[in-house]
């Protein structure tokens, strides 16, 4: 073998060596022993065994191994066009164009039970005994499209969900709907601009993802409050411990409307405003905590207002509107509702706690009459939970609901009546890393959970306004998986 090939091969096993050092011992050991074959030959051949032609030979040489390695790694790292970090996604090779895809799926067992004591013979069987119900569901199934066009500034979502329940955040049981579909332009020094269909910046536990939850569904404060989906235009605003978020749009739970129903809005605003006392605004994009989680606070508060609200979109409704969710408010129309939170999370290594606290105003012009009417409801949520190790978590929730204008007991309620609620949820989640989770939880209601014109399936409970609903009870398992 000449020398010229000797050269060659050691310089192509230096060049592969540094591209994919992973390759073992058994490559080392050979490029070991070509290192002295060389050594040899070089002091066979003295001090001018490297001509300028055999120097340009492995100079040309080496720059073809290079060439191979580069391309043999751009799939890896940084610089991959198709890949898996977090989620599916190809891009383009300068970066500005990029499809992300993401899944989210829970299936869940569910068990209600409803104390016989509370019900009517004529809702059950004709004795008054409890009456238990159980089944299977894919409670949702959501697949995500999101990424940036033209350049990194520019990002978009798209998502669609099956939901098997009504919530704020799908209008329609057993069918797959639009959720969001925006796009955001990022404009430096953390301002932003989002148009299209997006959550209503309102309660921090709606803006959360659906498979960010500490437990396996949200509150039913919740539920009653939160203003779902909405179609406008947002601005946002970040800093290192200040951000902020306002809207002009079509009003709460206007998801999926036409400028016709839209138009029913005269004005609807809505504005949320946090600040970081610690941590990092990464941490409560989900509920939970890390065991390596740094300690986190954020505290915030937003407001909404609409007016002449006029009807539903979808049949949905803030419960400070009209009376799908609570209540009878047959001949009134809105004429302007605010409503408003303030809450505050903590995190540190494995612990979190959150709180927040709810109202709702809305008054109302009784058609055919001068008279007006005006209701006030109240909610709060405070829960918490603890990470044992990174795969064992244990939580717990209380749920407080004044809901005026409601219909909880047999016969339903007066206008002006309220109902006053309590639930307890106390469960386990237990993890196999970030993208599978088990959740089991156990729910009571100390006190009347509703009137059977609430949507409050999907959470596990069974409202009626023919009977009295204290001490309900209820059993969700699910598993979900997401990423």
């Amino acid at each position: 073998m000449t020398l010229t090939k000797y050269v060659g091969i050691l310089a192509s096993g230096l060049a592969l060596t540094g591209a994919a050092s992973a390759q073992g011992t058994d490559a080392m050991s050979e490029i070991a022993q070509l290192k002295a074959e060389v050594a040899t030959l070089k002091s066979q051949n003295g001090d001018k065994w490297l001509t300028e032609e055999r120097a340009a030979e492995i100079k040309s040489l080496v720059k073809d191994v290079l060439a191979d390695s580069e391309t043999r790694t751009s799939l890896q790292g940084s610089g991959a066009t198709s890949g898996y970090n977090n989620g599916f996604f190809i891009s383009s090779a300068d970066g500005n164009f990029k499809l992300n895809l993401s899944l989210l799926a829970q299936a869940r067992f569910t068990w209600n039970y409803q104390p016989g004591e509370n019900i009517s013979p004529d809702s059950n069987n004709g004795t008054g005994d409890g009456v238990s119900t159980w089944a299977f569901e894919n409670r949702r199934t959501q697949m995500a499209f999101s990424g940036n066009v033209v350049d990194p500034s520019w990002t978009y979502m798209a998502r669609l969900n099956y939901g098997s329940a009504i919530d704020p955040y799908t209008p329609f049981a057993g069918e797959v709907v639009l959720q969001d579909a925006w796009v955001n332009k990022d404009f430096g020094n953390g301002v932003g601009l989002k148009v299209g269909q997006f959550k209503s910046p309102f309660m921090a536990e709606s803006l959360r993802n659906d498979g960010a939850q500490l437990t396996a569904e949200r509150s039913v404060v919740d539920y009653i409050f939160s203003g779902g989906y909405t179609q406008g235009i947002m601005l946002n605003y970040t800093q290192d411990m200040f951000r902020a978020m306002g809207s002009y749009n079509n009003g709460p739970r206007a998801q999926n409307g036409t400028w016709s129903t839209g138009s029913n809005n005269s004005i609807s605003l809505s504005g949320r405003a946090e600040f970081k006392a610690m941590g990092s605004w990464a941490q409560f994009d989900n509920e939970t905590s890390l065991k390596s989680d740094e300690s986190g606070l954020v505290i915030g508060a937003a407001i909404q207002y609409y007016n002449n609200r006029g009807t539903s979109v979808e049949g949905q409704y803030n419960p400070s509107v009209a009376s799908i969710i609570y209540g009878d408010t047959t001949g009134l129309t809105t004429t302007g509702a605010v409503d408003w939170t303030a809450d505050a999370t903590f995190k540190s290594g494995g612990m979190n706690l959150s709180a927040a606290f709810v109202g709702s105003n809305a008054s109302y012009a009784n058609n055919g009459t001068a008279s007006n009417e005006s209701f006030s409801s109240y909610g709060m949520v405070v829960q918490g939970g603890y990470r044992f190790t990174d795969s064992l978590e244990a939580f717990g929730r209380w749920e407080w609901m004044n809901i005026e204008n409601g219909a909880a007991t047999p016969g339903g309620l007066p206008a002006s009546a309220t109902d006053v609620n309590n639930i307890l949820t106390f469960g386990v989640n237990v993890y196999a890393g970030t993208n599978m989770k088990w959740t089991t939880q156990f729910g009571i209601s100390l006190s009347d959970i509703g009137s059977n014109t609430a949507d409050l399936g999907g959470a596990g409970w069974n409202p009626d306004a023919n009977t009295s609903n204290n001490d309900q009870m209820n059993v969700i398992s699910q598993l979900q998986i997401m990423f």
